[in-house]
């Protein structure tokens, strides 16, 4: 098996008002990225409260967001800056 493939990864993809690009949550260790999407639009535990964190240090208020997606096979350079288009 490659590095290449390892360093793969899934995330929720979010896209928020009045910001280009785009932010990302990886799944928490043990869950899938389907039932962390699932946790993320019951706003069941992470996503209790008013903030979310996302990928880096950075936290954006729940109600910013104005859509999230599954990304699968992202790697660590297809952040918030990358050209790479939908792979949902």
């Amino acid at each position: 098996m490659s590095v290449e493939a390892e360093a793969r990864y899934d995330a929720l993809e979010l896209q928020v008002i009045d910001q280009e690009g785009y932010e990302y949550i990886r799944a928490r260790e043990g869950v899938s990225i389907d039932e962390e999407l699932v946790h993320f639009l019951r706003r069941t535990h992470a996503y209790e409260l008013g903030w979310v964190k996302v990928e880096g240090a950075k936290y954006i208020r729940y109600e910013r967001i104005a859509s999230v997606a599954i990304k699968r096979g992202l790697d660590d350079g297809s952040g918030p800056d990358s050209d790479q288009g939908p792979t949902t």
